[in-house]
């Protein structure tokens, strides 16, 4: 009559990671002829972590092997070991990369060449703006009389001297005040005002070079006469002395 032997059952014990580990070397490194005693003997291992197998009771127990042998479970029951002892895959450090801004070489091409035209724009409307402002001041003076003498030749001296209101010298004049430093000049004194320089003068219809050409009622303004429709004059600010045209009709031409 047979008997029923009991099933052998590897001793209960804790699973320790490093003595398997070394097992694990120790196995990987014999020849390949002994491949299926290392699986004979690691099977227990693989069966643990499947979950243990007990045979019922009085009957034989059977362990299923693992699936493959050779180096690939050796692979496995070590990473399962490390895995175990707190060894993890070393996390990948991600380079940090700077942004690189690469900038258009036709958008910056057509920057300048945009700013250039606005400059070059800028430039021919300043230049047309001098010479409109020298062709004004062309069309108000007169070049000096070189033959010009007394009165007028001593007037010309003074063309482009600024306007001043109150200006009684070379440094700056106003009307009556550039009138009366010409005459003082020439060796005559009038009076200071232009109202009172006509109140000095002699009321004349045909005027010559050197008279007095007055403006206004009352008198707010006179010139020295040089020829017809033409003066000498402080005008106003921003103007200098020049050779002008007699605007308006005068109020009167006065001699002294």
């Amino acid at each position: 009559m047979a008997q029923n032997v009991p099933g052998r059952h590897r001793a209960p014990g804790r699973f320790n990671a490093i003595s398997e580990l070394k097992t694990i070397a120790k196995e990987s490194a014999q020849p390949a002829v002994k491949g299926a005693a290392i699986v004979a003997a690691s099977g227990g291992l693989v069966a643990s972590f499947a979950g243990t197998a007990n045979a019922a009771d009085g009957s034989a127990s059977t362990v299923a092997g693992p699936a493959a042998v050779g180096p690939a479970v050796g692979t496995l029951k070590a990473g399962n070991a490390l895995s175990a002892i707190g060894f993890a895959k070393p996390a990948l450090k991600q380079a940090s990369v700077k942004p690189v801004v690469i900038e258009d070489v036709q958008v910056k091409s057509e920057r300048a060449a945009k700013k250039a035209a606005e400059k070059a724009a800028a430039d021919r409307e300043a230049t047309q703006q001098r010479a409109s402002r020298s062709a004004s001041r062309a069309a108000l003076n007169v070049a000096p009389d070189p033959s010009a003498t007394g009165i007028i030749g001593i007037a010309q001296s003074f063309f482009g001297v600024p306007y001043v209101y109150g200006g009684t010298t070379p440094s700056g004049f106003d009307c009556s005040g550039f009138t009366s430093y010409v005459y003082r000049q020439a060796g005559i004194s009038i009076p200071r005002t232009a109202s009172a320089q006509a109140a000095a003068s002699t009321p004349v219809s045909n005027p010559r070079p050197g008279d007095l050409v007055f403006f206004g009622s009352p008198i707010y303004h006179v010139g020295i006469y040089v020829s017809p429709g033409r003066m000498i004059d402080a005008q106003r600010p921003g103007t200098v002395i020049g050779n002008h045209s007699i605007w308006t009709t005068p109020s009167m031409y006065g001699r002294i």
